[in-house]
C-alpha cells in the first residue's frame, strides 16, 4: 500500500477505534495483504476470505485470534467500500462459530522455582536496557502486574521509603497498593537514580507526554506493548516461551497452590471478579489428570 492509502486507512480505523488498537489492526491487515496480495485482496470474494480463515485454523491460530483477524479484515473492506474502491463488502456477513476454550492451562505455567530462575538468570542485552528489563521482570514476577499496568506505571507510583507500589487500576483491574520486596527497593532506587535519567536523555522531545512513565523505552519514551513484549523474545532453554501474561498467570496459580484465599489473591492481582481467580484453582485430581495428558496425551 502507498503511504497515502495507509494514512487514509489508519484515519478510517481511528474514527471508531482508539489509537492503542490501531497498531494491532494495521498489523493484521498488512499480514493479510502480504499473504493474499494487495491487488488480489481488493477484488477478493467471500470464498477467498473463508479460505484464508481456514489456513489460519490449520496453522493452529487460537480461535479468539482468528476472530480478531477477521474483525480487522472486515475493517479493511469497509474502508474500500467507503472510499469508493469497491461496491460490495465481501465478508460483512461472515461470522465464526469456533468454540473458544477459556480454561487456564495451569499445567503449562511456571512453578515458583522456574519464575525465580527466570528472574535470576536474565542475561542483560545492553547496560541500560538490561537494568530496565530486570526491573520489568521483577515487577512481573513479584507483583504480577499486567502489561497495561506496567506501561502506565509512573515514577510517583513508587514509594521507596514506604516500600510500596500504587497501581491506579484500569479497565480490567482494580486499583491497589502492593508491598515491594527488600531487594526491589535497592534495584528500583538504582534504576531511578542512574539508569532512567540516561534513558530520558535519549528522548528527542523531553516535554513529550509519557516521560513521567516509570519504565521507559531505549529512546526515553513511554513503553509500547510491542517494546514490552520484545523483552521476552528469547525462549527458555527448554523451549518454553515467556510472556508477561504467562508470568502473571503463574504467580496466581502458585499462590492458590500455597493455599492463599481466593479473596486475598483477587486483592493482590486486582481482578474485578473473584470467579476470574477461581479459574486457576485445581484439585489434586485435576492436576494429576492434566499432567498425565501433557506427558502422555490420549488419542
Amino acid at each position: 500500500m502507498e503511504a497515502k492509502e495507509i494514512l487514509d486507512l489508519e484515519n478510517h480505523i481511528l474514527e471508531q477505534h482508539s489509537s492503542k488498537a490501531l497498531y494491532g489492526y494495521m498489523r493484521i491487515i498488512k499480514q493479510y495483504l502480504s499473504y493474499i496480495g494487495e491487488e488480489a485482496a481488493k477484488t477478493a470474494v467471500y470464498s477467498h476470505i473463508v479460505e484464508y480463515i481456514g489456513i489460519l485454523r490449520k496453522q493452529g491460530v487460537h480461535p479468539k485470534t482468528v476472530r480478531n483477524r477477521l474483525f480487522a479484515i472486515k475493517m479493511y473492506y469497509q474502508w474500500l467500500v467507503d472510499s469508493g474502491q469497491r461496491d460490495d463488502h465481501p465478508c460483512r456477513d461472515l461470522y465464526l462459530k469456533d468454540r473458544i476454550n477459556r480454561a487456564i492451562p495451569v499445567e503449562t505455567l511456571f512453578s515458583e522455582k522456574e519464575l525465580d530462575d527466570i528472574l535470576k538468570n536474565y542475561v542483560d542485552r545492553l547496560p541500560l536496557t538490561g537494568q530496565r528489563d530486570t526491573v520489568v521482570l521483577s515487577l512481573a514476577v513479584c507483583q504480577a502486574i499486567t502489561n497495561t499496568e506496567m506501561i502506565e506505571l509512573k515514577v510517583s507510583d513508587i514509594d521507596l521509603q514506604r516500600g510500596t507500589l500504587a497501581l491506579p487500576g484500569c479497565v480490567k483491574t482494580n486499583a491497589r497498593v502492593l508491598p515491594l520486596k527488600a531487594d526491589q527497593i535497592m534495584l528500583f532506587n538504582n534504576y531511578i537514580k542512574y539508569c532512567r535519567p540516561l534513558l530520558l536523555r535519549k528522548n528527542a522531545e523531553p516535554a513529550k507526554a509519557g516521560t513521567d512513565a516509570f519504565v521507559l523505552s531505549y529512546e526515553g519514551n513511554k513503553m509500547s506493548h510491542t517494546c514490552l513484549s520484545s523483552i521476552f523474545r528469547k525462549p527458555l532453554a527448554n523451549g518454553q516461551k515467556v510472556t508477561m501474561q504467562k508470568i502473571r498467570q503463574s504467580v496466581i496459580a502458585n499462590m492458590l497452590k500455597r493455599g492463599k484465599d481466593l479473596r486475598v489473591v483477587q486483592a493482590f492481582t486486582g481482578h474485578k471478579n473473584v470467579s476470574s481467580v477461581e479459574e486457576y484453582r485445581q484439585t489434586g485430581l485435576d492436576e494429576m489428570k492434566n499432567l498425565i495428558q501433557k506427558l502422555h496425551p490420549l488419542q
